[in-house]
């Protein structure tokens, strides 16, 4: 089926998950390598301190940003139905992309925190008709900054700019993008209801963490990672990719012209400058006037 008559939806979403379910899985158990690595160092430091807070268990987020940029490339070539190698194209994700993912996530956690902060400073205070103006805005930034987060992240890994271009892009799509945004959020939102009911059937601690954690080496992160990045693709596909690969195309095009242009001789030129001016004849795969070759034959023999 070509991307002109695909029809997204759940349909299509799970048929795209589970067609290609023992590639995720191992895509799955990849990105779980450096999250166990990184649980068991905080959780040793926790346990060392005797403490836990809220700012040590979201370091999560800026520690595994570089693996996150490869579980994203691999949820953004399952959307775009391309063909997945588990190992090769989740570290070519990690390589590409670690850049831009930490700096990414280093401001998320950054904001984040912040929010945290703000609500539990204000808490006490919440009858107050200006302190909770301020929460509600701080939410709405909060908010705003997860939908340009929802396009930025996807646009990352899908197409070449600098952050500047890629903030601006996705600062548009928080509009344009405005419902595929909020399906992304409620269906999060349901992913941990889920887990959260699971976490309420099962009273032992214990238990509930190896189900937890058979989940999430199954399943979780890419789960969790695919639904941002197939309700994002659809506004991203149609507004940023494949103009811009018009675009690269044009561009190409062009470059090629001009090469093949420095490239061609006096000789050649004059053989097909020879009859009217006004027919067309075929110049290196490339049908122009040869009023045009006359043109180009002048400038050949006046920059010699």
């Amino acid at each position: 089926m070509s991307q002109g008559q695909r029809k997204y939806g759940l349909a299509d979403f799970l048929s795209g998950y589970f067609e290609n379910f023992g590639k995720m899985l191992i895509v799955n158990l990849l990105y779980c390598i450096p999250l166990a690595i990184f649980s068991g160092i905080l959780f040793a430091v926790f346990y060392w301190t005797g403490t836990m807070n809220l700012f040590g268990v979201l370091l999560f987020i800026p520690l595994l940003s570089p693996f996150t940029g490869g579980l994203f490339y691999i949820c953004r070539k399952l959307t775009a139905k391309n063909e997945i190698h588990p190992w090769k194209d989740f570290w070519k994700g990690t390589r590409e992309n670690w850049k831009f993912f930490i700096i990414n996530f280093c401001c998320f956690y950054v904001i984040t925190t912040g929010l945290y902060i703000t609500l539990s400073y204000f808490r006490g205070d919440l009858n107050n008709p200006i302190v909770i103006f301020y929460l509600i805005l701080s939410l709405l930034t909060a908010v705003f900054f997860l939908f340009t987060e929802f396009s930025m992240t996807v646009m990352a890994v899908s197409v070449e700019l600098k952050i500047s271009e890629l903030l601006k892009n996705s600062i548009m799509l928080v509009i344009g993008g405005f419902w595929q945004h909020l399906k992304t959020l409620l269906s999060l939102l349901f992913v941990v209801c889920v887990l959260m009911s699971l976490m309420a059937m099962i009273n032992h601690f214990l238990i509930f963490m190896i189900v937890l954690g058979v989940i999430t080496l199954v399943c979780l992160p890419v789960l969790l990672t695919y639904i941002c990045v197939y309700n994002s693709y659809q506004t991203i596909e149609k507004t940023v990719i494949l103009p811009y690969m018009e675009e690269n195309r044009k561009r190409k095009a062009k470059q090629e012209q001009e090469l093949s242009e420095k490239t061609i001789t006096i000789e050649e030129l004059e053989n097909l400058a020879k009859g009217n001016p006004e027919e067309y004849v075929s110049l290196r795969g490339r049908m122009v006037k040869r009023s045009t070759v006359l043109k180009m034959l002048e400038t050949k023999k006046r920059n010699s």
